[in-house]
């Protein structure tokens, strides 16, 4: 006789061999016992969790010759004949290849014919979620109303595809994920029938690798018979799954919380030259590292059945750890693993990943970014802002491991590296129009000491000019927004950057300064591509090579209220048209103190304050100071 597979061979016959589902079974018995059957059903649920196999026992329960009855006897001819497929009063139908209207309207021919040797016509109709929607209309009188001697079974593992007219023409039951500690028992009851030498630790891991699902767990169980004649323990399980074993996990995962950098390439290394594939590195590391975490909230749960032969190590590592390092690194590794998955190179990406969790849980404490908008400026610019003063050593690129893996975190600079420079003519600024306007992201900095009169020179010596910004503090104007926007575009079209071009082409600019691009796009899809690290290097670049300095590009979505302040910044550097140079003698010049003012023949400025002023100054003034924004106020005093 042929062999026969052990999902096939050991499916269930009774309702009480379906495994976890318990409130399906029994429901199904009790309205069999009570006769009140319905019309139709709907079997919905993951695979191989018994969606099929319990609708050939239910068919079986009601043609019977003993029945109908909730233990189907399985000797008769009719409940043999449905077990080998043979019975004229069971149909199984596959939807997902007979799924046209032609295919619902010859079902509808044939279900008028009385049963040939039981009480009821069953169709049994599997992934029914794959008719087309003109089938599903055609089904739809025919469902709700079939002949008395007809009973409709559907099952699919998609029930959200299914009309609602469908839905609520049948009764409806949901099956389960079946437990690990279910599937393992069944596994080991099927070995022991089939004179397997299975080992409970091998039952575990086949049980967790299922997924929930028993016929995923005997074809692996079969997998493993038919490739090895003794024992089938962990290392023959997990040799044939390509998984890693447990010894390994424990001492990789020691090694990223230790910050052992050779260990975890040494690590990396050997699970390769035994030919597993290096995305499975960070599956199984992220499977133990979510071991852990449960180990520490819930210690009872079920995925900690795989660890029965080394719980006690498991517990050590939970309590050595704290859960805020865990889930540090789980999100680093889920990062590394979609990463991995489109990487032309993933060891890179693994290696990575690794090495970067490692280095988070084991640098300094820096500080964290507090607020959600502060989180969305792009760190580049306030390291190149602070590069710009000579004196100040910018903060070494190898310690920022943050690009890319959503782990930013700001790093903390000395105070005095914030300090403001002393103001210029026309840029000092304004205590209100500060305060209304955003700030850049960066730690919160405390006010400046106030400084000696000689130091705060309020303006330049006469002839000597002001030292300019450098090009990427430097705001550009809104009327070049549009040409540096074309150029860029002009620049990712020569270097055949087209995915990136297509996305960012329609981008609105809002505002470009102070290191920033900032640019509105119409859908959330065109923002998130945009913020990628993958396409905004290639903008950064194009930028960069067109302004001149250090640019970092930033995608809105239209409406974000964060629009509002960059508007706002645009707006204030509209500023009037300056008027023709005058002569050098007809220039007046501020004086930077008291003294200098003193010493002047004719004229003499003074700085002044908007506080200083009356109500009608500072009315008159109002309007000026909007249009103009951040200024020093001076007084000319004429003797």
């Amino acid at each position: 006789m042929a062999y026969i597979a052990l999902y096939r061979k050991w499916r269930p016959k009774d309702f009480e061999d379906v495994v976890g589902q318990s409130h399906i079974t029994e429901t199904l018995q009790k309205a069999i016992d009570t006769d009140k059957v319905a019309h139709a059903y709907l079997f919905s649920g993951p695979r191989g969790t018994g969606k099929t196999s319990t609708a050939k026992i239910f068919a079986r329960a009601m043609n019977c010759v003993h029945g109908p009855t909730s233990h189907p006897c399985n000797e008769c001819e009719v409940c043999r004949h449905i077990m080998s497929g043979e019975s004229l009063d069971v149909v199984e139908i596959d939807a997902a290849s007979n799924r046209s209207i032609e295919d619902i309207r010859t079902l509808r021919e044939t279900i008028k014919f009385m049963p040939a040797e039981g009480h009821k016509k069953i169709y049994i109709i599997d992934e029914v979620h794959m008719l087309t929607t003109e089938a599903f209309n055609a089904l739809l009188k025919t469902l709700e109303e079939p002949p008395a001697h007809v009973i409709f079974i559907l099952a699919t593992t998609e029930p959200e595809r299914i009309p609602m007219t469908i839905l609520s023409r049948c009764q409806r039951y949901e099956f389960r994920r079946i437990t690990s500690e279910d599937i393992a028992k069944r596994l080991l009851y099927v070995a022991g029938q089939e004179q397997i030498d299975l080992t409970k630790g091998a039952a575990h891991i086949l049980a967790v690798q299922a997924d929930g699902g028993m016929r995923d767990a005997l074809s692996m169980l079969d997998q493993c018979v038919s490739n090895t004649s003794g024992t089938i323990d962990e290392g023959v399980v997990r040799d044939l799954l390509g998984l890693i074993g447990k010894d390994w996990l424990f001492s990789l995962a020691q090694a990223i919380f230790d910050g052992q950098g050779d260990v975890i390439i040494k690590a990396v290394d050997d699970v390769i030259h035994m030919g597993k594939e290096p995305r499975v590195i960070l599956m199984e590391l992220l499977a133990h590292l979510r071991a852990v975490m449960l180990c520490q909230a819930a210690s009872s749960s079920d995925t900690l059945s795989a660890y029965d032969d080394c719980l006690d190590e498991l517990r050590k590592q939970a309590g050595e750890w704290t859960p805020a390092a865990v889930f540090q690194v789980l999100a680093i590794l889920q990062q590394a693993l979609l990463t991995a998955k489109t990487s032309p190179v993933p060891r890179i990406a693994v290696e990575m990943g690794l090495l970067m969790a490692a280095r988070q849980l084991n640098q300094p404490p820096v500080v964290p970014v507090a607020a959600a908008s502060a989180a969305k400026a792009p760190a580049k610019p306030a390291k190149t802002a602070v590069a710009e003063k000579p004196e100040v050593v910018p903060v070494p690129e190898e310690d920022d491991y943050s690009g890319g893996y959503g782990l930013e975190e700001a790093v903390p600079f000395p105070e005095e590296e914030f300090t403001s420079p002393g103001p210029t003519v026309g840029q000092a600024p304004v205590q209100e129009a500060a305060a209304a306007m955003p700030q850049p992201a960066r730690p919160p900095v405390p006010p400046a000491p106030p400084r000696p009169e000689p130091v705060k020179a309020a303006a330049p010596a006469a002839n000597v000019p002001a030292p300019a910004p450098s090009p990427a503090a430097q705001p550009v104007a809104s009327a070049e927004y549009q040409d540096v926007w074309k150029k860029m575009c002009a620049i990712l079209d020569k270097e055949k950057k087209k995915a990136v071009l297509s996305c960012i082409r329609n981008g609105r600019v809002v505002y470009i300064g102070e290191g920033q691009v900032i640019v509105a796009f119409k859908t959330a899809f065109m923002v998130k591509r945009a913020n990628r690290e993958d396409y905004y290097k290639f903008t950064d670049a194009a930028l960069s090579q067109i302004l001149g300095g250090t640019y970092h590009m930033q995608g809105f979505l239209e409406g974000d209220a964060e629009l509002d302040g960059y508007e706002k910044k645009k707006s204030n550097l509209t500023r009037p048209a300056e008027p023709e140079p005058l002569p050098e003698e007809d220039i007046p010049v501020p004086a930077p103190s008291q003294e200098a003012a003193s010493s002047s023949d004719e004229t003499a400025w003074q700085p002044a304050s908007i506080e200083d002023m009356d109500e009608a100054e500072r009315a008159a003034l109002g309007p000026l100071l909007k249009n103009v924004g951040d200024c020093n106020i001076y007084i000319e005093n004429k003797k």
